[in-house]
C-alpha cells in the first residue's frame, strides 16, 4: 500500500532508513515515467530527469510504502539517528505538483518496545510474502530448486 496524505494532513510514521532507494524518473507532463536508462525514449527526447525516493514506513506498526521527492530527502538526511528506524512527523502542504511535505523527527512518537516488535513482525512477514513470490508460491522451494 502508498502513502497518501491529504492537503494539510500530519502522519506519524517509523522509517526505514535502509529501505530508502532512488529512481530516476521524467515527468511527461501528464504523468511521472520511470526513466529506463540508456535508449530511454523520455532521456531521447531530452525530457528531464529526476529523482525520486522510495521507503518504507511503519505507521501503527503496518508497514506503507512512500515516495518524495528532494527536499523530503534533504529534510530526512539532516535529521540525526543512529538507528535505522527512526521516528518521523509527515506534513503535506499544498496540492498536485506544488505539494511539499515538512519531515520532522518526532520524539513523541518514538516507537516502544512494543511498537518494534509490531514492525519486526511486518517486516518478517514481507519477506515470507516475498520468498513465496519468487518461488511461485510454493514456500517449500528452495533458491536451487
Amino acid at each position: 500500500m502508498w502513502l497518501k496524505i491529504k492537503e494539510g494532513e500530519t502522519v506519524n510514521a517509523v522509517i526505514d532508513l535502509s529501505s530508502v532507494k532512488a529512481i530516476a524518473k521524467h515527468w511527461t507532463g501528464q504523468r511521472s515515467e520511470l526513466c529506463l536508462g540508456l535508449g530511454c525514449p523520455h532521456c531521447l527526447a531530452r525530457i528531464p530527469k529526476r529523482w525520486r525516493y522510495q521507503a518504507r514506513l511503519y505507521i501503527s506498526g503496518s508497514p506503507v510504502d512512500w515516495e518524495f521527492g528532494e527536499q523530503p530527502m534533504i529534510d530526512l538526511k539532516a535529521i540525526p539517528h543512529t538507528e535505522t528506524l527512526v521516528p518521523i512527523t509527515i506534513t503535506r502542504l499544498g496540492e498536485e505538483r506544488s505539494t511539499r511535505y515538512q519531515i520532522s523527527r518526532s520524539e513523541a512518537n518514538r516507537p516502544t518496545r512494543t511498537n518494534y516488535q509490531d514492525i519486526a513482525d511486518a517486516m518478517t512477514q514481507e519477506l515470507i510474502n516475498i520468498y513465496k513470490e519468487r518461488n511461485h508460491g510454493d514456500s517449500t522451494k528452495t533458491q536451487e530448486g
